[in-house]
């Protein structure tokens, strides 16, 4: 039987590893104990975009804690908790200014301040060519709860070589409105989606290694926007992706090359393409840096306008939510990752920095309707990994 070699696992356990390569058939030999801060910051709008009203949008500081560890000889555990604090103002609605070009409303002067909590737990069992698994989860916030349910599982074949995965989750969401009674919103909504995934990851040589996998997710349920003002969409939603990746280990540079391109398309009308780029650099002394940019575009929703139509009667559907719209968006990052065993003995940290900006500019799409109150925004995150 063939075995990766080191240089390939070495690969294969980033962050953006390919699931599947590396450690499939065996549980993990330690215990990982994981904390990350993140904040994300969208760039304030300005007051040719909102006549009245607040510029500020959202700010959100999220906490993450993971601990993967062995349970047995043949199980592991995973744990997950997330917390996210938020404040800030999002569109309402949109108008026509005075040269025809669409401003917009914001939800309010005094914002909005929102926590979401989560909590997930994931069992996996392993076999001597694969593994299966399933997790748990519960998500609540202050007008919104999800609770969720997954399966997988993988099997290595062709003498290692070949990794074949299957995944189906599903999620029950609740959606009740804070302020219901006073905008005369819904008062209680529900929606539920159901999702597959089929992958197949490849050892192409002992340097490179690629992946395939395909999507489908069902949506059903209320799926418009509570807190917009006029926003009537489908009930229904069927969206569909292909994915690829490639990573291929340059070994005179001591470095790691991440290719990833996805395609999606849903029966709103949207078809997106993303493609990625990334550049995993060993310094040596436990020193690794990590650039990457990223290139999204979409094509709009069939209903989509940037101007709201009141006259229009709610049978028929429409949607102003920039979300919904024709652009393009460029995102570029640069992790750093070090270990700190000359100060704490199995801790590593990983330091990121992210800008996005989005535009219709962008737009690999034809844009009829250029979206209002598009998002540009600023990421920053810390965080701790520590083995024991």
């Amino acid at each position: 039987m063939k075995t990766p070699s080191k240089s390939l696992l070495a690969l294969s356990s980033t962050a953006l590893a390919l699931p599947g390569i590396a450690s499939a058939d065996a549980p993990p030999q330690q215990s990982t104990a994981s904390y990350k801060f993140s904040n994300y910051n969208e760039d304030a709008l300005s007051r040719e975009q909102v006549p009245f009203g607040s510029l500020e949008r959202y700010d959100i500081d999220v906490h993450q804690f993971r601990l993967l560890s062995p349970l047995g000889r043949d199980f592991s555990i995973q744990i997950d908790a997330n917390h996210e604090n938020m404040s800030g103002a999002s569109p309402w609605f949109t108008t026509a200014g005075a040269n025809g070009e669409p401003v917009i409303n914001m939800s309010g002067a005094s914002g909005i301040t929102d926590e979401r909590s989560e909590l997930a737990i994931g069992v996996r069992y392993y076999l001597a060519e694969g593994s299966v698994g399933g997790s748990i989860g519960y998500s609540e916030e202050n007008d919104y709860r999800a609770s969720y349910i997954s399966f997988s599982g993988q099997r290595t074949i062709n003498e290692g070589m070949t990794t074949v995965s299957l995944g189906v989750s599903h999620s029950a969401d609740d959606i009740f409105p804070t302020d219901a009674a006073l905008f005369n919103r819904v008062r209680n909504e529900d929606k539920s989606s159901t999702s597959a995934v089929l992958s197949v990851s490849q050892i192409i040589n002992q340097f490179s290694t690629v992946q395939l996998s395909a999507s489908l997710t069902e949506q059903e349920g209320f799926l418009s926007d509570p807190y917009k003002f006029r926003d009537v969409r489908p009930d229904n939603k069927t969206q569909f992706a292909l994915s690829s990746s490639y990573r291929h280990f340059v070994s005179s540079a001591d470095a790691a090359f991440h290719a990833d391109y996805r395609f999606y398309h849903d029966d709103f009308g949207i078809n997106s393409h993303t493609l990625g780029l990334a550049w995993h650099q060993n310094l040596g002394n436990g020193w690794q840096v990590i650039p990457n940019l990223r290139y999204y575009t979409q094509s709009a929703a069939d209903f989509y306008t940037n101007i709201d139509d009141f006259a229009k009667p709610l049978t028929e559907f429409q949607s102003s939510d920039y979300r919904l719209s024709s652009y393009g968006a460029f995102s570029g990052g640069l992790s750093v990752v070090t270990s700190l065993d000359g100060i704490l003995e199995n801790w590593t940290a990983t330091l990121t920095a992210e800008r996005y900006v989005a535009d219709h500019k962008h737009s690999a799409y034809a844009v009829t309707q250029p979206g209002a109150a598009l998002v540009s925004y600023t990421r920053l995150s810390l965080g701790f990994d520590f083995t024991f």
